[in-house]
């Protein structure tokens, strides 16, 4: 998704005005990069030293207490540009050393093999547990899941959703054995050691990892790390130590329910008489806990490692990853952004985040870019009330891209149900609704997921919600599950070519005064759906140009097919008072429209305008040099005109860049010879 961008500076010092009391960084660790034509570092795990001496003498100065990688699955494959994933690490620092921070930012970027240097964030989750105000599970019927699951013949035997798409809630830990969770928990067949076809059993009245499957052995090793990942037979613990374990339940008491109520509603298993339903109905929930048992369970430690991991899990077994992320914080950061490219990019995986759920000061609702979701290639997802009302207590920005319900939302909580507000419930209820969409659209990648789950979203909250403030910043509009499912694939359209005619043209160049025939050819890409109806039309904000014979309509274009406007030809007409130079025009293409819902693109293109068809001295374009354009050359010096650009040129008649009395007595000697 594209997002607002800030200069960092600006961003940090603005926020640690408005944030006071809002903690951005983690206190005690840095990140760093090596170059990628540097050696790796060999670490030291006794001693916390590496093979790299001006690093050893740095951690030594300030009493550096651990160095590891930041993200230990990641490798050669795993990079965005010139960061490669593999080669971030992470330094912690001792108490004594904490207020030196700074200092050792400073002499760490000094190291040649040093690449990027940065604060590592600190990751809040979003929730505000309360007691039930709402009807159970208001929201199915208000983004219309009720109706989507239509499209399966569920009393015929078809159950929506698919076990190969997996929703994985990147959090504090999954109650994986909740009733209405351990039918929908992914199975990782890769490490069925004893190929009886699961990984988890049901033995003795409870529900457990498979015993004959925990042969202490990482059977898939899709990372090519024997160390790694051994026995992930359901998920994985990433805060445990070394690589974590295989258990990603989190302590069963003292508040550790956010990651189980956002795996309810990502995928609680559906129509099984239990409980709760999701939209999403029957496609696979992946536990990822990055917490630790002994840390504070209202922070994501180890978040990013935890979207690596399952990323790189449901992609190496041949799955779909919708990964959610029901927290965030008001820090930035390159090494951040890398690991999101580098998942959507590599792994195909659809990344939804939580906004924010308003300030922590007090003051209700707050414009502000969190992260991870306002990062490019993350949908990020605020928290509408029901009826799409906005009710002043969550995150709007320009970088939200979809509304979703969340307040009131009913869901699984560690052995029971509780109902929740906050963007921490909006965001897996969107997500649950691109597991859907995927189920019914198995060819579909990330970005065609993504594309029609935006576009068919809901714009009537900002009818509901009218305060001005409020624009485009709470995104598209409301999720739509039905409008998703029931609308056909866009296409995927770009101008192939172009063809221009210059009318009455002398010197095959576009010159002042003169009208062209603009004609192109649209290629729609052959992976994509048919454009209907598809419109053409051209505008530019340079001054003096014309359009006419503009908004054509081009038809229908196929999959790998082309549609062109060659026998209704656009005309442009550039004007006296055309600007010179190069010229931008906006080519808009609208296709695909159904309501509100349609496909719409902006294209830029540049226009080269000369200026060489200009006579100099006929001011008064009349094609003959007399008197008259004298008279308007001297009233030109006297400020009683305000010349076209054309006059501007021909009045030059020296070409010296000026208008003045030498222009005059030229023209009148010209006009004497």
């Amino acid at each position: 998704m594209k997002k607002i961008k800030y200069i960092f500076l600006s961003f940090f010092v603005l926020s640690q005005i408005v944030f006071a009391e809002q903690k951005i960084y983690r206190d005690d660790s840095i990140l760093f990069s090596i170059k990628k034509s540097s050696d790796f570092l060999s670490i030291d795990n006794n001693f916390f030293r590496t093979n790299h001496k001006e690093l050893n003498i740095l951690f030594d100065k300030y009493e550096i207490i651990k160095v590891e990688p930041w993200l230990k699955s990641a490798t050669d494959k795993d990079f965005d540009g010139d960061i490669y994933l593999n080669r971030i690490y992470r330094i912690k620092l001792s108490d004594r050393s904490k207020n030196r921070i700074i200092n050792v930012m400073d002499d760490l970027s000094q190291i040649g093999d040093i690449q990027y240097v940065e604060r590592e964030n600190l990751h809040r989750i979003f929730y505000t547990p309360n007691d039930s105000q709402y009807n159970q599970q208001w929201f199915l019927p208000d983004i219309n899941s009720n109706d989507a699951w239509d499209f399966w013949n569920i009393n015929g035997g078809e159950v929506p959703g698919d076990k190969q798409v997996i929703l994985a809630s990147v959090d504090t830990g999954v109650n994986w054995a909740h009733p209405d969770l351990v039918g929908n928990i992914y199975q990782n067949l890769g490490e069925d050691a004893d190929g009886d076809g699961q990984t988890l059993i049901y033995s003795n009245g409870q529900w457990m990892l498979d015993p004959d499957d925990l042969n202490g052995i990482d059977d898939d090793n899709w990372d090519n790390n024997a160390s790694t990942y051994i026995d992930d037979l359901i998920g994985w613990d990433v805060s445990g130590s070394a690589y974590g374990d295989n258990d990603a339940d989190p302590p069963h008491s003292g508040g550790w329910s956010h990651g189980t109520h956002v795996a309810g509603l990502l995928s609680a298993t559906s129509n099984n008489s239990t409980g709760i339903a999701s939209t999403a109905f029957n496609c696979s929930i992946l536990p990822v806990k990055c917490t630790g048992d002994n840390e504070d369970n209202g922070y994501i430690t180890n978040g990013y490692e935890g979207i690596l991991y399952a990323a790189q899990a449901g992609y190496n077994a041949e799955g779909f990853v919708i990964i959610n992320c029901s927290w965030g914080g008001l820090g930035s950061s390159i090494f951040e952004q890398a690991s999101i490219n580098n998942i959507h990019n590599n792994y195909n995986a659809v990344i939804f985040a939580a906004s924010g759920n308003g300030s922590d000061t007090g003051w209700g609702e707050d414009y502000a870019a969190q992260y991870p979701c306002s990062y490019e290639n993350v949908i990020s997802i605020t928290a509408l009330g029901q009826n799409g009302t906005w009710n002043h207590w969550a995150t709007y920005h320009e970088s939200v891209d979809l509304g979703s319900p969340g307040e009131g939302i009913r869901s699984t909580t560690i052995n029971n149900y509780q109902s929740w507000d906050g963007t921490s419930m909006a965001s897996p209820v969107a997500a649950s609704c691109a597991g859907l969409l995927k189920s019914f659209n198995p060819s579909w990648d990330n970005d065609k997921i993504e594309t029609m789950l935006l576009a068919t979203a809901d714009p009537g909250i900002y009818n509901t919600n009218t305060e001005s403030y409020l624009e485009n910043r709470l995104g598209r509009g409301k999720v739509d599950m039905l409008k998703a499912i029931s609308t056909p694939l866009f296409p995927k359209l770009e101008i192939a070519a172009e063809d221009i005619s210059i009318i009455n043209d002398n010197n095959e160049e576009i010159n002042i005064g003169e009208t062209i025939e603009y004609s192109v050819i649209i290629f729609n890409d052959p992976d994509w759906g048919e454009a209907t109806n598809t419109q053409l039309s051209l505008s530019s904000d340079a001054q003096g140009i014309n359009f006419s014979n503009n908004n054509i309509n081009i038809g229908n274009i196929p999959p790998g097919g082309v549609g062109l406007n060659e026998g209704s030809p656009i005309i442009i007409e550039f004007t006296a008072d055309s600007e010179i130079g190069n010229i931008e025009v906006l080519a808009k293409i609208i296709s695909n429209q159904d309501g509100y819902v349609k496909y719409e693109i902006e294209l830029p293109f540049t226009l080269q305008v000369n200026d060489t068809s200009v006579f100099l001295g006929d001011v008064t374009e009349d094609s003959v040099i007399d008197i008259l354009d004298v008279v308007t050359i001297v009233n030109i010096v006297l400020d009683n005109i305000n010349p076209t650009n054309y006059q501007t040129i021909a009045a030059d008649t020296n070409e010296d860049g000026t208008i003045n009395i030498q222009d005059i007595i030229l023209i009148i000697n010209i006009i004497m010879s």
